[in-house]
C-alpha cells in the first residue's frame, strides 16, 4: 500500500466488518492514519512496516500489518517481525492470504519469526481477545470479533503469551489489607504520595520515563520508549489526564514508584464514529458526563523497593481520585499471565479477571 486513498482503506475496514457490533469502539481514523505515518508517529523512526489489503469477489476483505521494529531484535538479539492491525471476514482463504503476505515480506526482510498481534508495537494496543466478548473495551485496548482465534491458529500460529484484564469498582470498598498496609508505610518511611503536577509536566514526564524503564525492563517483550515515543504518548494522553489518578511515590524525595490512570475516553468516543469534525466532537462534548470509568495503564516499582509495599500506596492513591471524582471503578491493563506477583495483589484487592487477550508466533 501506497497512497493515502490506500491507508483510509485500510484503516475504514473495520466499519462493515463491526456493524451491529455494539461493544467495538471506532477509532478515529485521523489518529489511526496517523500511527500508521512514518513521519507523525516516532516510533517509525526506529522500525519499518507494509501494509496489505486483502479483496474477495471484488470487495475488500481483510487487512494486515507487517512490521519490524528494530530495537526490539536489537535488544534481544533476535530477528522477530510482528503482524497487526489484523483484521478478516470469517474466511480461512482470506486469512490465509493476509498471513502468507505479511509472512512473505518479513521473510524477505530477514526474520526468522511472525508474531503478534502487535498495533503497531508492544507499548500500544496487543492481541487477540479470546473471552469477555460481551463487554467493552478500555481506552487503547482492543475489540477483536471471536472467529478470530480459529483463523490465526488455522494459520499454524500458536500462542506464545496471554494478557490479563482485571476491573474492581469503587462500591465493594477500599480493602482493609491495603488501608493497613499504607498506615504501616506512611509510619516506617519517610514516604510521600503527590499528583502529577501538570504545571511541570515535561519534568515529570523525565520521572515517569526513568521510572517506567526500570519497572518494566525484565517484563516480556518490554521495549523502552525512546524519548520521542515517550513525549508523543504523554501529548496523546494530557488532555484527558486527571493529576489526582496519575500518583507518584516519593522516598526521601526521590520518585521510586508510580501509576498512570486515565478516564476511559472510549466511552465517548463511540459517538464520534471515527470522526471529530464536523459533528463528532459535540456529540463527544455532550456525553463526556458519561464517562463513569478509569483504565489503568501503567503500575510500576523500581524494583529495588518491591518488597516495600508501594504498590499499595499507588492502589490506595488511585482509589481515592476515582472516588474523589466520581468514577465507579476501572480496569487494571494489561497484565502479563505469568506475573504472578502482581495478580496476587490486585485479586487481593478484590479485583476481577474480565479479559483475556492472546499473542501468537511461528516461525517463518
Amino acid at each position: 500500500m501506497r497512497t493515502r486513498k490506500e491507508l483510509r482503506e485500510f484503516v475504514q475496514l473495520t466499519w462493515p466488518l463491526y456493524k451491529g457490533n455494539g461493544h467495538w469502539v471506532p477509532p478515529l481514523i485521523s489518529d489511526l492514519e496517523a500511527m500508521l505515518t512514518p513521519g507523525k508517529n516516532p516510533f517509525w523512526e526506529h522500525a519499518e512496516r507494509e501494509l496489505f489489503i486483502a479483496e474477495k469477489d471484488g470487495a475488500i476483505a481483510g487487512r494486515i500489518a507487517a512490521t519490524i521494529c528494530r530495537n526490539h531484535n536489537k535488544l534481544y538479539n533476535e530477528q522477530t517481525g510482528f503482524f497487526g492491525f489484523f483484521e478478516s471476514v470469517d474466511d480461512r482463504e482470506v486469512a490465509h492470504a493476509l498471513i502468507a503476505s505479511a509472512s512473505d515480506w518479513l521473510r524477505e526482510k530477514g526474520m526468522t519469526h511472525i508474531r503478534g498481534p502487535m498495533n503497531p508495537n508492544i507499548n500500544e494496543e496487543i492481541g487477540l481477545l479470546v473471552d469477555g466478548f460481551d463487554q467493552d473495551p478500555y481506552v487503547m485496548m482492543p475489540y477483536t470479533l471471536a472467529y478470530y482465534p480459529a483463523l490465526l491458529e488455522g494459520e499454524g500460529l500458536k500462542k506464545i503469551k496471554d494478557v490479563y484484564a482485571y476491573e474492581a469498582y469503587t462500591k465493594d470498598g477500599m480493602p482493609e489489607k491495603v488501608e493497613r498496609i499504607v498506615g504501616l508505610l506512611k509510619k516506617r518511611y519517610k514516604v510521600n504520595v503527590r499528583p502529577i503536577n501538570m504545571k511541570k509536566l515535561d519534568e515529570e514526564a523525565r520521572l515517569l520515563k526513568i521510572v517506567h524503564d526500570e519497572a518494566w525492563k525484565e517484563n516480556w517483550g518490554a521495549v523502552p520508549f525512546t524519548e520521542a515515543e515517550f513525549e508523543h504518548i504523554v501529548k496523546q494522553l494530557k488532555p484527558i489526564a486527571v493529576p489526582d489518578i496519575v500518583p507518584i511515590v516519593e522516598l526521601d524525595g526521590k520518585p521510586v514508584a508510580m501509576a498512570v490512570a486515565v478516564p476511559d475516553a472510549n466511552q465517548i468516543l463511540r459517538f464520534a464514529n471515527g470522526k471529530m469534525f464536523p459533528f463528532g466532537f459535540l456529540k463527544v462534548l455532550f456525553n463526556q458526563n458519561k464517562v463513569n470509568r478509569i483504565r489503568i495503564l501503567i503500575l510500576g516499582v523500581l524494583s529495588k523497593y518491591r518488597k516495600y509495599g508501594f504498590d499499595a500506596l499507588l492502589y490506595y492513591s488511585v482509589f481515592k481520585g476515582v472516588e474523589k471524582h466520581g468514577f465507579k471503578g476501572g480496569e487494571f491493563s494489561w497484565i502479563l499471565e505469568d506475573n504472578v506477583d502482581i495478580i496476587r495483589i490486585i485479586e487481593s484487592w478484590g479485583s476481577k479477571r474480565t479479559k483475556t487477550y492472546r499473542i501468537y508466533q511461528k516461525p517463518l
